[in-house]
């Protein structure tokens, strides 16, 4: 009898976790629900996330011209792009081929002591870029901090 109600236990515990499992259906079709005309932006402080921001914005670009799509870095990685010429050819091809639009956070530049010049010029800088990202979020943007 133990034994019994320890199995239907088990079985409704199994059970309820496949319901609400993630079929790959589930998956394409949540990925597939951008916008054609959406506005999205990332902020990112690291170079991996800047890379994995920067495909992800081609990948979309690819499927709508019309998607906005944005990328502020910020942190040390401001400081990084100043210094790495990959990162540099990186956003400068990301910029002019694929249309992204990626920005530098003028508070990382001052803070690290970045020198502009070092900054590839299809990265504007923003004063402040938590202000820029709240704005984005205003203008209804959906936005994502890596």
């Amino acid at each position: 009898m133990k034994a019994c109600i320890i199995l239907m236990l088990a079985l409704m515990t199994f059970g309820a976790a496949n319901l609400n499992a993630q079929t790959a259906e589930n998956i394409q079709k949540t990925e597939q629900s951008i916008r054609k005309n959406g506005k999205y932006a990332l902020l990112v402080m690291k170079a991996q996330h800047l890379k994995a921001a920067i495909q992800t914005g081609i990948e979309l670009k690819a499927k709508s011209n019309k998607i906005d799509f944005q990328i502020l870095t910020c942190g040390e990685l401001v400081k990084e792009i100043s210094l790495d010429g990959e990162l540099q050819n990186l956003i400068k091809s990301a910029v002019n081929q694929h249309g992204l639009k990626i920005l530098v956070c003028g508070l990382s530049i001052k803070q690290f002591k970045v020198d502009k010049i070092l900054l590839p010029k299809e990265t504007p800088a923003t004063e402040n870029g938590l202000l820029y990202m709240l704005g984005l979020q205003e203008q209804g943007y959906k936005t994502v901090i890596l």
